[in-house]
């Protein structure tokens, strides 16, 4: 039971930890370095807000581009910026070493040709529904709810029915000899 409750708070712990270092790095890339996109080693990660791509791509699910990516073909799914600066991900139904032609796997007509300078990268894979969640974690209120579960969770896995922590056997012969030592100095 013991191991079990260790392994709960580990696991917690490191959820929250993993979370606030998602956090601080994307704020840091976008609001910090001013950057657009938030990449760990030429990967990208978005959330699709259209059905353009659907049954493909669905609206809430999160998507990974990579960034690196320098090579790029007709059916390849892609993200680029529109002529507004927005990200927009679509399929290529024409491409040369200047110019493409994409269209989302929903809509009817293809886009305007834009230039293959605009590409930020290229589709790898999704997260079904999971775009909602990571939205949800940006917002601090989101965030300060789930710090203070997680701290509430911990302290009751780590302590007793009383409140008195849980010790293990070493904690227990340490404080017996703290216990000890600080009555035999009282006692000299």
């Amino acid at each position: 039971m013991k191991i079990i409750k260790r392994l709960t708070i580990s696991l917690i712990t490191l959820l929250l930890v993993l979370i606030l270092v998602f956090n601080v790095y994307n704020y840091f890339c976008l609001n910090i370095l001013g950057q657009d996109l938030t990449t760990v080693n030429g990967y990208g990660i978005l959330e699709v807000v259209s059905g353009s791509m659907e049954p493909t791509i669905h609206v809430g699910d999160l998507i990974i581009i990579n960034t690196k990516n320098e090579t790029y073909n007709k059916e390849d799914i892609i993200t680029f910026y529109d002529a507004d600066g927005n990200f927009v991900t679509h399929r290529i139904v024409s491409i040369d070493d200047k110019m493409m032609i994409t269209k989302g796997d929903n809509n009817n007509t293809s886009d305007e040709a834009i230039s293959v300078d605009r590409i930020v990268g290229k589709y790898v894979t999704k997260i079904n529904g999971f775009g909602k969640l990571t939205t949800s974690l940006k917002s601090p209120f989101v965030m300060a709810m789930i710090l203070l579960i997680g701290i509430m969770v911990c302290f009751l896995v780590s302590t007793d029915k009383n409140g008195n922590p849980i010790l293990t056997e070493d904690e227990k012969e340490f404080l017996k000899f703290k216990e000890e030592r600080i009555k035999n100095s009282k006692k000299k």
